[in-house]
């Protein structure tokens, strides 16, 4: 098995909702890219974490604590997924810009990422790409997420301000926000 090591610490809090063997955040775990959590540990850790009910977005404003303190990524099934699943996580919660996922389930359902896609965007738009890379790797359908997103991750990193990051995103998706 290839040995993984990234620059970035990855947090992973499973619900086991989902089909073990498509579950990506479990893969990231065995491949040693990430590292389950309790969520009792997060009192002291305090990372990124990726929540879709967020009314922060993610930026490369958020290098520094990307860096610091790790990304969580809290993986449960999408038709289970509540905002209580993130009630009580002590971090700094951000969701995502819009991207298009590459995964076979939700293929090009705007805003539906699988966890390993979901971590790959955060670590490109907060400036990690070698890190962003390496994801890539793990599945053969990452390298559809990247075509699929490759200019809206370097628009999205390419920011500097939340009001950049918010033009942008109505650049591309119109006033409509799809998440």
């Amino acid at each position: 098995m290839v040995q993984y090591r990234l620059n970035t610490r990855i947090y992973v809090l499973l619900y086991h909702e989902d089909d073990p063997s498509k579950n990506t955040a479990a893969k990231m775990v065995r491949m040693n890219i990430a590292r389950v959590i309790n969520p009792r540990e997060l009192k002291y850790k305090r990372p990124v974490v990726l929540n879709p009910f967020s009314s922060d977005y993610l930026g490369p404003w958020l290098r520094g604590e990307v860096e610091a303190r790790g990304v969580l990524v809290v993986d449960a099934s999408w038709r289970k997924l509540t905002y209580s699943k993130f009630h009580g996580l002590r971090g700094i919660h951000v969701r995502l810009p819009p991207l298009l996922p590459g995964n076979p389930v939700n293929y090009g359902k705007p805003c539906m990422l699988s966890s390993v896609e979901a971590v790959a965007a955060s670590l490109y738009i907060t400036g990690f790409t070698e890190d962003y890379s390496e994801l890539l790797n793990t599945y053969k359908w990452m390298e559809t997420f990247h075509e699929l997103n490759k200019e809206l991750l370097k628009a999205y990193a390419s920011v500097k301000s939340l009001s950049e990051l918010e033009l942008t995103i109505i650049e591309y998706w119109g006033s409509n926000k799809p998440c």
